[in-house]
C-alpha cells in the first residue's frame, strides 16, 4: 500500500480527492489499493428491496406503512403493496 506521507494530495485525480475528503486519506488509499481499476456503481437506495420486503412483513405488527416507509426509504404506497402481496399470498386457499 502507498504511504500517505508520500502522496501529493494536490495532484490526486478528482474522484480520489473527493473520496479522501469524505473518508480520510488513509481509508481512501486502502480503497484505492483494493479497488483501483474497477468502476463502482452505488444504488440510490441503501437497502435492497427484496430484503426490505421480508423485514417489512416481519416487523409490520403495530407500525404504520408510513413509518415503515420512512424507516427504509421507500414510499408508503410501495410498503402497502408489499403488505397486500403478503396478505394475498397467505390467503390463497
Amino acid at each position: 500500500m502507498i504511504s500517505s506521507q508520500k502522496i501529493h494530495q494536490d495532484c490526486l485525480a478528482e474522484v480520489y480527492k473527493e473520496l479522501a475528503e469524505i473518508v480520510g486519506l488513509e481509508t481512501m488509499l486502502k480503497l484505492y489499493d483494493v479497488l483501483k481499476g474497477q468502476q463502482l456503481n452505488f444504488p440510490t437506495r441503501l437497502y435492497a428491496s427484496d430484503k426490505v420486503k421480508n423485514k417489512i412483513v416481519k416487523t409490520y405488527r403495530g407500525k404504520s406503512p408510513q413509518s415503515l416507509a420512512r424507516e427504509f426509504g421507500y414510499s408508503s404506497r410501495w410498503v402497502q403493496e408489499v403488505l397486500k402481496e403478503h396478505h394475498d399470498g397467505n390467503n390463497t386457499d
